[in-house]
């Protein structure tokens, strides 16, 4: 996957990360219209500033959208899927027992998790895991109204720690389904946050 060498105005990374949330609900649940021109939209933006590559990564999700069904939707994402949203799924083995689920890797990652979130003053609504992958791509928009160096610190550890070592892994259990694109971008997204100055890691 071609890795852009330009680093985004955050407005419009957020209005990525936010968008790439958002493309994992249902289809059946969007309002067509007003999706379409959100998408259109961001991947005119994009290409603006010079990142055909994430808008490219949309826009084959986007030709792909209208036609997924609620089926495959359900048995992807939701009911039994086949590439479970939820990072720590792919990094860390499942509890083995009851006594195991407290102190077990995956457990500890997600603590983890909704403490990063806790120092930015964000709570998980109905009952969701911190490792939802939406959740986090929401996360990575939120927190960039941040701009405490302190935080800024942790929000890239945040990336490089918790959600980069298996963001592939979800990916590849996408396979080809269209998620897969959206997967895609926020790799990318992520790559043009790593990009700073040589002298702002010496500050």
């Amino acid at each position: 996957m071609p890795v852009t060498s330009k680093q985004l105005p955050e407005e419009i990374l957020a209005d990525s990360y936010l968008l790439a949330s958002v493309l994992f609900i249902s289809p059946s649940q969007m309002d067509e219209e007003s999706t379409n021109t959100r998408i259109i939209n961001l991947c005119e933006s994009l290409k603006e500033a010079g990142l055909s590559d994430i808008a490219e990564h949309f826009e084959m999700f986007h030709k792909k959208l209208w036609a997924i069904q609620e089926e495959d939707h359900l048995f992807t994402l939701e009911m039994t899927p086949t590439a479970p949203p939820y990072l720590g799924y792919y990094g860390f083995d499942a509890p083995k027992s009851c006594g195991e689920i407290g102190t077990s890797e995956r457990n500890m990652y997600m603590i983890e998790i909704a403490g990063v979130y806790k120092h930015y003053g964000i709570k998980m609504e109905h009952g969701e895991m911190p490792d939802y992958f939406p959740a986090v791509c929401e996360f990575l928009a939120i927190s960039l109204a941040e701009t405490d160096p302190k935080s800024r610190n942790l929000r890239r550890g945040f990336i490089n720690s918790m959600v980069k070592p298996h963001l592939p892994k979800f990916s590849h259990k996408l396979n080809k389904k269209p998620w897969s694109h959206i997967t895609a971008a926020v790799a990318v997204l992520m790559e043009s946050e790593n990009i700073v100055k040589s002298n702002e890691g010496d500050e």
